[in-house]
Order: C-alpha cells, then structure tokens, then sequence
C-alpha cells in the first residue's frame, strides 16, 4: 500500500523536517479555502479542501515570527518528485508566495528550484534536504539582504492582534515590500515600492500590519501618512488602522484651527483635506494646510492608497516635500502614462510622479490577480452575459436626427441644426451627446427579465451609466418594471429598489444597499461606486456605458468580487451591454491630459483619455431623439463566458470554448463511450479524470450549469457532447436502469434484488457520488434487504456493484 498525499507528508516529510530544524513554529502548513465555481445564481464552494503545501521559514535569534522563503510541495508516495516541478510553474510559485526557493518531494526524494539562479535540480535523497541553518544563509545572501542590521528585524515581525489571521499574499506583499526596503536603504536610496493587488484582496489590511511591523521594529521615528483621495476610502482606512493602533490613529482635519492629527503616529488625510487636490487654482495657498502643518521630511513612510487615481493634480507635493520618507503605492491597477509631445518639463515630471506608477515606483514588488484571487478561493467567481441593442450599430446623420424630431431633455423645447455639435452620433454617443428614447427602456428590460433568470428581482445590483441624466431614466425604467413584477406576482413593493447614486444625489444610500436585505437593490451610478466602496453581498455589475480605460473597467468589476459569506454569495453577473469585457488583459495605459483640461482629481480625460467622467453640461442642450412608431430596439444575446484564470490573468472564455476544452481533455482519457463507461465506474479513475480537469482550471460543474443540465448526472453531460450519446436525466436513468434490467433482476434472491433497484433511487437523488457514499448501504430499504451482505449470494460485492453500474450506465 502506498501512501496519499496527506499520508506522504505525515509519515515521510514531516519527521524530515524536523531533524533538519523546521520544527513548529518554524514551519507553517500553508492552506487556501476551496476554489469557487460560477454556479448557479450565487456560485459556491467547490467540495473539498483548497491548496495545502508547507512554507518553510527561517528564524534569526528570538524574533518574534519565522520568516517564509520557501514553499515545499507533498506528492504522493508513488509520484515522481520532479512532477509539477518545471521552470515555469517554479517561478511562479516563488512570485505568488514571495519566496527564493520551491521544492517538491514524494517522501522519499525532493527537487529544488533555485529562483536566483534559475537552476532546477534533482532529484535528491530527502535526506539530503538543507538544514535551517543553510537555508537561512542562502537567502541572505540570495537576497543581498544582511539579516544582522537592527533594521532586518521587520522582516520577523508578527501581524497586529486585530489584524492576526491574514492571508498568506498578504504576509508575502508586506514581506517583498520590506525586502525592497531593506536593499534601498543599504544601498543609501529613499526606497519607493509599489504593491499590485486585486479590489478585494484586503490592501488596507496589508497597509495596516505593514506599519503595525514597523512600529514594533522601531522603524517609525516620524509619524506615517496614509494618503487617499475619498471619503469612503479614508473612513476604511480609519477603522482598520484605528482597531490596530487605537488613539493612535487620527484623521489630517482642522479643529479649532489646529491639525488634529498633529500628535498622532499614523495621519490619514484625503488630498482635499491637505488642500493638494489639483483644483484649477493657482493662487499662492494652494496646498497650504499640508504646508502650514507639515514641514518637509515629515513623515517616515507615506502609503498612496489606490495610486493609480488623481492623475494630473498637483498632489505629488506631498511626496516632493518627503524625499527621505519610503513611498509606497498599492493599486489593482498599476497606471502607465502616453508620451506627450506638448507637456512642459515640469508638467511632465509632475504627471510622471503622478500617473506614471510604474516609472515612478519601479515595477510591482509583489502582484496579486483576480485570477489568482478567485483560483485561490478569496474573491467571488464570474459569469459574463453579453448583450447588445440593435439601434448601436446604426448612424444617425444630424439630417436623420433633425427629420426625426430632436428636443432638450432638460427642457422639451425643439432644437435646431446649430444646437447638434456632431455631424454623426454613434452608439458610444448614445446616453452622453445624444439620448435615443427607446434604447434605455429596451436594454432596461432585457437586463429586468435576466435577474428575474438569474436569481430574481431583489439582488444587489450596480448599473454603471453614462451621466447623470442617464442615471435617472434607467433608475426609472428600473422601478416601473419592478413595480409591474410585484403586482404581476402579488409581492409587497419593497423601498428604494432602484435609486440614482451619482456625486449629486443618492450617497446616503450606499449604506442601506451595503447593510439591508430588504431596500435598495439597483444602484445606478456614473463614478461615484467605481472605487473605494465595499458591497461586499454585491450579485451583478451592469455595463450600460462605453468605456475605453483598462483602468476605470478593472476598478468597476472590483465592485463586484467579494466574497459574501452570510448571504453564501460566491459569484458575481457581470452583464456587458457595450462590450466593455474587451478591456479583459489590455494595459493600463492612459492618454496624457486634455489641453485646458480641469487638471483635477479624476477630471475628464485624466482617467481614459477620451471617456469622459459622465458629468453634466449645463450649459449644452442634450438632444433626445423619438424613434418613430414603426421602429423599435432590440437586443440581443451576444454570447456567454466564463472569467477564468489564463497564465495568471483574468481571461473571459465562452462558454462554447470552454465546453470544447473540457471535452478534449476527456475524449484524451477515453476514446469512446465504451471506454468512457468503464473509466467511469471505477472511482479511482473518475476522481483523477476531474481532478486533472480542475487542475488545468476547468470545472466541468459550471459548463453543466451554463448549459442549464443541473438534472443530469456528469457522465450524460459527457456522454452528450464527448460521444453524442442520448443524454437521460437522472431520474429517467434510474427508472430505465431498473426496467431494462427486469430479468437480470427477475434471475436473483428478492433480496439482493431490493438493493440493486434501490441503487435506481438513489442514484436518481445524487447522480454517480451517491453510488460510491460510504451512507449507500445505511438507506433504510437496502440496509432492511440486508445491504452489502444481500450481495455476497451473487459473488464479490465489489463485482456485482461494478455489474450493476455498467447496466445502469449501459442504458
């Protein structure tokens, strides 16, 4: 008998370990939750445990905490040591994890991957496996890192009681923010690092435990500024930082004259509050509180929250005025700046410092996808539903539009010739420069009837719109035809089903929508939820606007990956009316600013170079055009995808795609349907056939569920479109199992006979796993026909059971 993984590591590794000096807390069993799957309305948790492997860690004296540097992956006993073991996976196992090294064993030999070097080697006895103490030296010398300075303690420090139980990417991005610290300051440069992680994956905590390890290192002389550019930012900034820091923690604002943060150890400002927010002012005090209350060289370490915002404003002043201080930018989206011919020199230092991330901070010390995220089990899984409106398509000519009947939205006065600014309007116009009166309604409706497919009526939506204007009508359509279903369905009409929620109206209902199950459901937004604002029981995220910028796509879809444990919400719809899911996998590049630009934060331009902030034109007219009463808009289905990891990014696969990949990977097993039955019913076979599906990042449970076959078992999904085989819902093949089969069952004692039907009911209840539950024979009608002993009159009770799966998978 060989040993299992679990077993492998228990019997074979863990002693190992040991006499090597990897005893606890030296070394720490690395596990992830279960990864989630896009099924059904709200996802779920796949069955089982998530990732399981050892950290090794080194420890320097009496440090309070081991520090990882490599990742040790179990095999199971009868599995080469070297499986899983290529470059390519090495590599990026050292990025995910921050470590120097990953080694791979079966208990008996182990291979090892060198990142510094590039170099694999193996296999080795396992005895041979590097002390502690050689493992310690080869990462400070691997890292240029001398562990003996005072200020290589942070690198040993523990998380903040609040904040104790983070997760390991979390641990690994302060580690290689410290990493990079410690190698400035040797090399006598102010260290400047950035930190690329997905909305969702906790940056806030990390900023937290970051600082909480500095403090206890010593490495806070001056006080640390957090630096954001909302409210709603700085208010989660306050409560983490507050729950580690207590009284600590205070917010730059000015009372009775006096900064109020001014004795505190951590400062968290807005750049509105230090007067840096690039407002079009070029009087002398601009900035004035940071410069009244804050000398230069103030603060130790000063971490840009979400820095990839406010390009083109004159914030970098704080960063100008703290040359000695670390800087530190964390982003899910790491901004690059277009060359511009026109800027001056101080207008492009300026937006380089600014906008730049890249340039400005170096490249990510430590990055964490979406991918990654959801892979791991952290963040919500995704479906996208693609639609489109027909009318998007169509050019209307300023002839067209005039002949049609154009009048101001605001006022319902006629417009001229002169009152159309453009020649043409296309679909990327509709909404913004010209309003087309059934388009809103139609797309309204489709997406209506979709959370009615999807899950129902009452979900926690965020529809992103054009402007403000637009906001209002869908936000109208929203509740009329949500009033229509509740009368339809004689359902109560509950509060605030859809509300506007843009910077002129609608706020204070962020709250409500965030923390009640019973008002405010569809917000529809232009920017103001783009960033900064956690729902965490968020189901859809609804693209009714166009959108160029990679960057405002990103941080939008962030709104919707959290996980929501009490409301067991796994998934999140993303459905795209204006194909903005193109932007999946494109950079994050953006256009210089507009000539005569605002020059403020997130003004028109600045973030995409062309899309604009929906804002409102006073004092312009916004035609709206009245199709005639022959015409209508449709929209159409454009395709279904499943977001899925690829190479480490977010990629949408469609569903047609994705089921062919799946099948390949199963026709490879078993070449037709003879073969495919008989690797079916043995379960050793069937389980390693899925996992190697899961392994590769397919699950065939949600193609199942995309291609709405919940009441089939796998083996009829498979059967239908690997072998084009009839495919029979559970219950039918458990009905025609039993009479297919009546004079094999007409040949046998009553007896064993009652068991073998009774496989029929059950199977009908839970496909082929309840076949192989160990609670099979404890059902009441086979256990009273003498369950697994009826069948000894037949021959081997494994044989029969096999007999019997052949015929009931043979029907």
């Amino acid at each position: 008998m060989t040993y299992n993984e679990e077993e492998t590591r228990f019997h074979l590794i863990d002693p190992v370990l040991r006499r090597k000096g990897y005893d606890d807390p030296q070394r720490i069993k690395l596990e992830t939750p279960a990864p989630v799957e896009p099924t059904g309305p709200k996802g779920r948790r796949r069955k089982g445990a998530g990732r399981t492997d050892y950290l090794l860690c080194v420890q320097v004296g009496n440090m309070p905490k081991p520090l990882p540097v490599a990742v040790l992956e179990a095999k199971k006993q009868s599995e080469d040591p070297l499986k899983g073991m290529q470059q390519a996976k090495s590599y990026a196992d050292c990025a995910r994890f921050d470590v120097q090294y990953v080694f791979s064993s079966n208990g008996h030999l182990y291979g090892d991957y060198d990142k510094p070097s590039g170099l694999q080697t193996g296999p080795h006895p396992l005895d041979d496996f590097p002390p502690h103490a050689d493992l310690c030296t080869r990462y400070a010398r691997d890292k240029g890192i001398d562990l003996s300075r005072p200020e290589a303690a942070v690198l040993f420090q523990a998380d903040s009681p609040a904040w104790n139980q983070s997760r390991y990417y979390q641990d690994a991005a302060i580690r290689a923010a410290f990493e990079k610290i410690l190698r400035e300051h040797q090399a006598g440069r102010a260290p400047r690092v950035l930190l690329t992680l997905a909305t969702g994956a906790g940056k806030t905590i990390i900023a937290t435990n970051l600082l909480w390890r500095m403090a206890q290192a010593g490495l806070l002389p001056k006080p640390a500024l957090f630096l954001c550019d909302r409210d709603e930012l700085r208010e989660q900034a306050y409560t983490k930082l507050k729950a580690a820091f207590g009284g600590n923690v205070r917010i730059v604002q000015t009372v009775r004259g006096q900064n109020a943060a001014a004795n505190a150890r951590i400062h968290i400002a807005t750049y509105q509050t230090l007067g840096i927010d690039g407002e079009e002012d070029d009087s002398d005090d601009n900035g004035s509180f940071l410069t009244e209350h804050y000398g230069e060289n103030a603060f130790s370490i000063i971490i840009i929250d979400e820095c990839h915002r406010s390009a083109w404003g004159r914030w970098s002043q704080v960063l100008t005025r703290n040359p000695d201080a670390i800087h530190l930018g964390l982003t899910a989206t790491p901004r690059k700046l277009k060359e511009s011919r026109h800027a001056s020199a101080e207008e492009q230092a300026d937006h380089e410092i600014t906008a730049h991330n890249i340039r400005y901070f170096g490249e990510p010390v430590y990055e964490y996808s979406l991918a990654q995220a959801q892979e791991d089990g952290y963040l919500a899984a995704c479906e996208i539903i693609k639609r489109k409106a027909d009318i998007d398509a169509r050019v209307f000519t300023r002839d067209d539009i005039l002949k049609a009947g154009v009048r101001d939205i605001k006022t319902g006065k006629p417009l001229t010739e002169e009152d159309l600014t453009k020649n043409e309007y296309t679909g990327k116009d509709f909404d913004d420069e010209l309003f087309v009166d059934l388009r809103t309604p139609a797309m309204c409706k489709d997406l209506f009837e979709l959370l009615c497919e999807n899950g129902g009526p009452e979900q926690k939506v965020i529809i992103f719109c054009t402007r403000d204007l637009h906001a209002d009508r869908v936000a109208m359509q929203m509740n009329n035809l949500y009033a229509a279903w509740c009368k339809q369905h004689d359902q109560p009409r509950k509060d605030d089903y859809a509300f506007k929620c843009t910077a002129a109206a609608g706020a204070d209902k962020i709250d409500i929508m965030r923390g009640s199950g019973e008002r405010a459901f569809i917000a529809c937004t232009v920017d103001l939820l783009e960033a900064g604002v956690d729902i965490e029981r968020l189901n859809a995220v609804v693209f009714f606007r166009y959108l160029q910028s990679s960057i405002k796509f990103y941080q939008m879809v962030g709104r919707g990956t959290r996980i929501d444990e009490p409301t067991r919400k796994y998934k999140f719809w993303l459905y795209d009316y204006t194909g903005v899911t193109d932007l999946f996998g494109t950079e994050f590049i953006t256009a210089p600013p507009r000539s005569g630009g605002s020059g403020g934060s997130g003004g028109s331009g600045g973030e995409d170079g062309g899309d604009g902030e929906g804002g409102e034109y006073p004092s312009t007219p916004v035609p709206v055009m009245r199709l005639g009463d022959s015409e209508h808009v449709v929209v159409t289905a454009q395709g279904r995808c499943i977001l899925a990891n690829r190479n480490g990014k977010a990629t949408p696969i469609p569903v047609d795609e994705y089921r062919r990949e799946v099948i390949a990977r199963v026709l490879a097993e078993a070449h037709n349907l003879t073969d495919f039955r008989t690797l079916w019913i043995e379960a050793r076979q069937r389980r390693q056939l899925i996992d190697h599906l899961l392994r590769d990042n397919f699950s065939p449970e949600v193609i199942r569920d995309v291609e709405k076959m919940g009441d089939f078992d796998l083996f009829d999904f498979f059967g239908k479109y690997g072998y084009h085989a009839r495919a029979l819902k559970r219950p039918e093949r458990g009905a025609e199992y039993v009479n297919a089969n009546a004079a094999w069952f007409a040949g046998m004692a009553d007896k064993p006979a009652i068991v073998l039907k009774g496989l029929a009911a059950q199977f009908a209840q839970g496909g082929t796993e309840a076949l192989e539950s160990e609670s099979l024979f404890d059902v009441p009608e086979i256990a009273q026909a003498g369950g697994i002993k009826a069948l000894r009159v037949l021959g081997k009770p494994v044989e029969v059971m096999k007999e019997a799966k052949m015929r009931l998978f043979g029907v």
